[in-house]
């Protein structure tokens, strides 16, 4: 009896450390700042930017789902620099040879207020083409969602217009 008790607790510890081990793997998708910036002198490439608070349940929804996705994730790590950004960051932060300070009065960083154009919901996904325009989603991106943006601005942008592309795309990652 003891031997089976010892068996089913070794089995229980190695399902819960492997389970840990996924996710372990999953957490080298965002970078810094400044190392994105470098990489975009070596290859250009995409930029996805996950605005953020760390009280948004959607926010946190859509690291524990959309994010995890094994074909997102892959696509994101294949092709794309990607950046979590806290929408209430008191960081100024440097894009586009611009600042953007936290702005008191909406207690949110300017950069947010920039990109999302007064649509301040989040989360709010960004994509910055190597042309460095914005584009941005406001809300929780499911993965069907998600792929239709990542495959368009990865292959399409700007050749085809989001429009004409979204309406004869066909969603596959589940």
């Amino acid at each position: 009896m003891q031997k089976v008790k010892l068996f089913v607790l070794l089995f229980i510890t190695f399902l819960v450390s492997a389970s840990f081990n996924i996710d372990k793997k999953k957490n080298g998708l965002w970078q810094s700042w400044s190392d994105i910036q470098a990489s975009m002198k070596l290859q250009p490439r995409p930029i996805l930017i996950d605005m953020y608070a760390d009280w948004c349940m959607y926010c946190k929804q859509m690291d524990r789902t959309t994010y995890k996705n094994d074909s997102v994730y892959t696509f994101l790590k294949e092709h794309f620099y990607c950046l979590k950004f806290n929408a209430e960051s008191k960081n100024e932060f440097d894009w586009n040879n611009k600042k953007f300070p936290f702005d008191n009065k909406n207690r949110l960083n300017e950069f947010f207020e920039y990109v999302a154009k007064g649509n301040l919901i989040l989360p709010t996904t960004v994509i910055i083409t190597p042309d460095n325009q914005p584009y941005t989603a406001a809300g929780m991106l499911y993965v069907k969602d998600m792929e239709l943006m990542l495959k368009y601005y990865s292959t399409e942008y700007p050749r085809v217009s989001f429009a004409d592309f979204s309406n004869q795309y066909k969603t596959s990652w589940k």
